[in-house]
């Protein structure tokens, strides 16, 4: 079973596999935002994706399509973002987080205005489940087959 952090960095969740931007070794998948792929991984190979704070700093659309190609069929795709009335503070933190702190800039700072997910995702997924925990929404959903 193959399970992806996606966006993980160096601390993925435990008993997931890392995926981020970087070119750093300690990852094992690499995602090319110019080419919308991911280095060295197979088209419908992966069980399930974990993106947890880390939507928001992509082109999400563009990401959830490289994701939906990645899954198997029914393949699952966890997504947890900052609620709509926590999204600004995030938004803050991470400008401070990556541009002083620990500047990365390759890393996109977030936009204004929350995304609206599930408007996106349900093109290619459908809402298994949805709750709030904490200062966050969290989605899961399948891949539509």
């Amino acid at each position: 079973m193959l399970k992806i952090d996606f966006g993980s960095g160096y601390n993925p969740k435990k008993g997931f596999k890392t995926c981020d931007i970087t070119f750093s070794p300690y990852l094992d998948y690499v995602y090319d935002k110019e080419k919308n792929i991911i280095l060295d991984l197979n088209k419908n190979s992966v069980d399930e994706f974990y993106c947890k704070n880390v939507l928001h700093h992509t082109n999400i659309k563009k990401v959830v399509k490289c994701l939906y190609s990645y899954l198997k069929p029914n393949g699952t795709l966890i997504i947890i973002e900052p609620q709509e009335k926590y999204y600004e503070q995030n938004r803050c933190l991470d400008i401070f987080w990556y541009r002083y702190i620990y500047p990365r800039y390759e890393i996109t700072i977030p936009p204004i205005k929350r995304i609206n997910y599930i408007e996106i995702c349900s093109k290619y997924f459908k809402i298994e489940k949805h709750f709030k925990k904490d200062v966050y929404d969290i989605y899961i959903l399948k891949k539509n087959v």
